[in-house]
């Protein structure tokens, strides 16, 4: 099947799907969970999805967007993550966006990328997924423009609507609440062989992260930390391309939350520190990414299902052309 043809097309099958949950699920409005059972083992996993709340994940996580994070109630299910970064607010479909976390002047083209993959239940509280990446440029725009540099130029007529399917992926997640944080820690690894990455010698990713908000115990309002350390492999040791392979990168991100009501949330991070390195400085050299802030309003949609549309912009330089709407999903069937 052409490849400009199948993406939407997965798109289109997972609607589908939202909308047949959505249409046979009454959703109930999340309220305190009781404490887990000290009965509970890996028997407790019955073939049945059981109700939000009654679910030791649940118990454990009753945060929307950590919930949908680390996936359904079932043994097996179908995960996907989704992330479209679009224009800025002047004109938010397109072909370019602005580049808030780099060069000013350099345009960046649109993207819309996810990842889907088949999940296992291995507990009540630990799953695995095995999964691939998908990824179009400019999936709304066939356009060019102006603002691309020669090599942005490049980029759009080689990539621009083509569906790029590759970097498995192998991600394990524990959901936890240490000392009455609701956490998900993630311990992913991801092997390129999209070939923008494989050209640079990059061979893979691993990365650990945990995603961490506390409540107040049980208040609308949250705030918390996104933090992540990543290593990078390389097949090619070429001094060439030394610059452009990233060897570690390190953020540590705080969240604030507030729930608006039981279906919607007003969530902010603040992207202070995210630190990369890459194989051709020294050990002391770290590059320090600009400051930027994404807020938006989290829509629940299902359990399984949460919608986050956001707008990106640096603090620091704050204009029209200098931000980014956005749109990430987690997106989680059967």
């Amino acid at each position: 099947m052409n490849n400009k043809k199948l993406f939407p097309l997965v798109l289109l099958l997972s609607a589908a799907a939202v909308h047949a949950q959505t249409s046979s699920v009454n959703i109930p409005a999340i309220e305190a969970a009781p404490a887990p059972s000290s009965n509970s083992s890996t028997a407790d996993l019955a073939s049945a999805k059981k109700a939000p709340g009654e679910d030791k994940a649940d118990q454990l996580i009753n945060n929307r967007n950590l919930r949908s994070l680390n996936g359904s109630l079932s043994t097996w299910s179908f995960a996907s993550t989704w992330n479209y970064q679009g224009g800025d607010v002047n004109k938010p479909i397109g072909s370019s966006r602005p580049n808030v976390t780099g060069s000013k002047d350099v345009a960046l083209v649109q993207n819309l990328s996810g990842t889907v993959g088949i999940n296992y239940r291995l507990t009540e509280t630990d799953r695995l997924t095995l999964g691939i990446g998908l990824q179009m440029a400019s999936p709304f725009s066939d356009t060019e423009d102006g603002k691309f540099t020669e090599k942005g130029r490049r980029e759009f007529r080689e990539t621009q609507g083509n569906l790029d399917a590759s970097n498995p992926q192998m991600i394990y997640r524990r959901v936890m609440k240490p000392f009455g944080v609701q956490s998900v820690l993630t311990v992913q690894s991801t092997y390129y062989t999209q070939d923008a990455m494989v050209d640079r010698g990059l061979e893979s990713k691993n990365e650990a992260h945990v995603n961490a908000l506390y409540d107040f115990g049980g208040s609308r309002f949250s705030t918390g930390l996104v933090v992540q350390g990543a290593v990078f492999t390389h097949n090619k040791d070429e001094q060439a391309l030394q610059a452009g392979q990233a060897a570690y990168e390190f953020y540590a991100l705080p969240i604030t939350e507030y729930e608006i009501s039981d279906l919607m949330n007003w969530r902010a991070v603040y992207r202070y520190n995210w630190y990369q390195q890459n194989r051709a400085q020294k050990s002391s050299e770290w590059t320090t990414l600009d400051p930027t802030i994404s807020t938006g309003i989290g829509f629940t949609i299902t359990r399984d299902v949460f919608l986050y549309p956001s707008i990106q912009f640096n603090p620091e330089d704050i204009r029209a052309d200098r931000t980014n709407l956005g749109l990430s999903a987690n997106i989680n069937l059967f």
